[in-house]
């Protein structure tokens, strides 16, 4: 009995993974891999979900990256092209009337989104004469392996500021945070004044994130909107 051929040759594209610049190859999902994502998105189960796009990169990216280092923001983007080179470059997305609170729908286009990595963010900050910590942006599978339903925003922010500190030097001492406990961490940063913490906080506020400006009349009242998409939950709902 002759095999089963194959149906298709499956196209390469490149992209860059903005949080190293660094180009890679990847191919749109398949038939496998979008039953995966759309059992995982029927679940509603958030760090079902996360995992799925995680994995569905992992499946289709080939090149000089790591799995376990890729930010939320390069999920975000790399998520985005394989699903805009899968399954259609554009999205409908619907947009609620800030006049109305009628529903608008508009169409994007996937391949039009870019994320902008700052290029000028001081990632050591000094918090004593002696203490100084160096920041990173926070890899997405610490959210994952971090994520708990229901949390609340205030504990969500802390774990982020902890996710984003890589070590700590005091004196001449470098300590990696990945050699300590959590509890240590966490104590270190409840030992931070407000100035203190301030510093690290500002560096949060410069995680990247898809984002897109748009602007349309409500087809209900004719106001006009602007507001701006951010996040790739902003995209896909």
């Amino acid at each position: 009995m002759s095999a089963l051929p194959k149906l298709n040759a499956t196209p390469k594209h490149e992209m860059v993974v903005p949080s190293t610049g660094k180009t890679v190859m990847f191919r749109p999902y398949l038939v496998k891999e979008e039953k995966i994502l759309l059992m995982a998105f029927e679940t509603k189960d958030e760090k079902t979900a996360m995992q799925a796009m995680l994995d569905t990169i992992d499946a289709c990216v080939e090149g000089d990256y790591v799995k376990s280092k890729l930010t939320t923001f390069d999920i975000e983007y790399m998520f985005t092209q394989i699903r805009g080179k899968s399954v259609g470059e554009s999205v409908n997305v619907n947009l609620v009337c800030q006049e109305c609170e009628t529903k608008n729908e508009m169409n994007i286009n996937l391949s039009e989104l870019t994320i902008d990595v700052p290029k000028d963010v001081e990632s050591t900050v000094q918090l004593t004469d002696a203490i100084f910590v160096e920041l990173q942006y926070p890899p997405f599978k610490t959210f994952i392996d971090n994520f708990k339903e229901g949390v609340q925003e205030t504990q969500f922010g802390f774990m982020v500021i902890r996710e984003c500190i890589a070590a700590v030097i005091s004196g001449e001492e470098r300590i990696d945070v990945s050699e300590v406990s959590a509890k240590e961490i966490d104590d270190f940063i409840d030992s931070m004044t407000s100035d203190q913490i301030k510093l690290i906080t500002d560096f949060v506020d410069t995680i990247p994130s898809l984002e897109k400006e748009v602007e349309y009349d409500c087809s209900n009242c004719g106001h006009h909107n602007e507001l701006k998409l951010k996040g790739i939950q902003d995209f896909f709902t």
